[in-house]
């Protein structure tokens, strides 16, 4: 027999109001261009000395797996996934602006071992002493989902209890300009970044949700005619109460490779703040398509 998989507490950094759900009543506006995080005090999460040595990134990232533990009242989770488009660009930069101004040989570990995707999982393992498994997934625009699926198997067949996802990436100015030159971004985009941790569990108790489902579609080329027809008769499969498309959550976090995993969170909280009992997330932001289908608990 399957078990289900539930979201016993959800945590996010944002351009809205970090760390609470105040933002769902009066959320902040904003308008095209770059824009960061709204930062919480640290204090609570991590030492000064801590907080020198890491990042904008790590410190978002920790402090929302930190805080999304502490909520759920699980102390260390059998598995950490997380997704993340980018990784710690600001500190790619400065490692390799240094190798261009410095050349190879004297350059400190530090920004280069600090700049992989996956270091964002380590951290949060060795700050929480998680032994357990550990998987970082970089697939662009569908990161978080391949890490929410990634979670979401494992629970349903017993391999796991318990798992900490989490979905993190910032922006800097040098980045903006690359995805501005790219295509991915437009002028007119509310540029941002984010840090979103779910705890997840196999257990009902005190859940602000169950995910009912998660899926990743490859979707045709862009230019087909059959995109949009594809992806309305996936929707409407669902019947799902509210569908939550990603024009909706780019208003409220702008455009970021991890804007889908706060649009989860979002989710998580409107079902357990009773507003519906029924949400299917849209992530079609690139060329594969994400869906989260989450649920009120059965029983609550």
């Amino acid at each position: 027999m399957r078990q289900k998989a539930y979201i016993r507490a959800a945590s996010q950094i944002s351009i809205q109001k970090p760390l609470c759900d105040d933002w769902m009543r009066e959320p902040l506006e904003y308008s095209q261009g770059s824009h960061h995080c709204i930062d919480p005090d640290w204090s609570p999460y991590f030492t000064p000395i801590q907080s020198r040595r890491m990042g904008s990134l790590m410190k978002r990232a920790l402090a929302t797996s930190l805080q999304a533990m502490r909520d759920s009242g699980i102390g260390n989770p059998d598995a950490i996934m997380t997704g993340t488009g980018l990784g710690c660009v600001e500190n790619t930069e400065i490692f390799l602006e240094r190798m261009c101004k410095e050349g190879e040989e004297m350059l400190p570990p530090t920004q280069f071992m600090q700049s992989t995707h996956n270091t964002i999982g380590s951290l949060v393992a060795i700050n929480i002493h998680c032994t357990g498994y550990n998987c970082t997934y970089s697939q662009d625009e569908i990161s978080f989902e391949s890490a929410l699926l990634d979670a979401f198997l494992q629970l349903q067949s017993g391999e796991i209890d318990t798992a900490l996802v989490g979905s993190h990436d910032e922006i800097t100015d040098v980045a903006h300009e690359f995805l501005l030159k790219s295509g991915w971004l437009s002028p007119k985009d509310i540029a941002s970044e984010g840090s979103a941790a779910l705890m997840l569990s196999s257990s009902p108790e005190n859940a602000l949700c169950e995910i009912a489902d998660v899926q990743i579609f490859r979707t045709p080329a862009k230019g087909t005619d059959g995109k949009a027809v594809r992806l309305d008769e996936i929707v409407d499969g669902y019947g799902a109460e509210y569908v939550m498309r990603s024009p909706d959550y780019l208003n409220l976090f702008g455009k970021n490779f991890s804007v889908s995993g706060l649009a989860c969170v979002a989710g998580a909280e409107l079902i357990a703040n009773g507003k519906c009992s029924d949400i299917l997330i849209v992530n079609d932001l690139g060329a594969d398509i994400g869906l989260v289908h989450l649920k009120k608990p059965c029983g609550n």
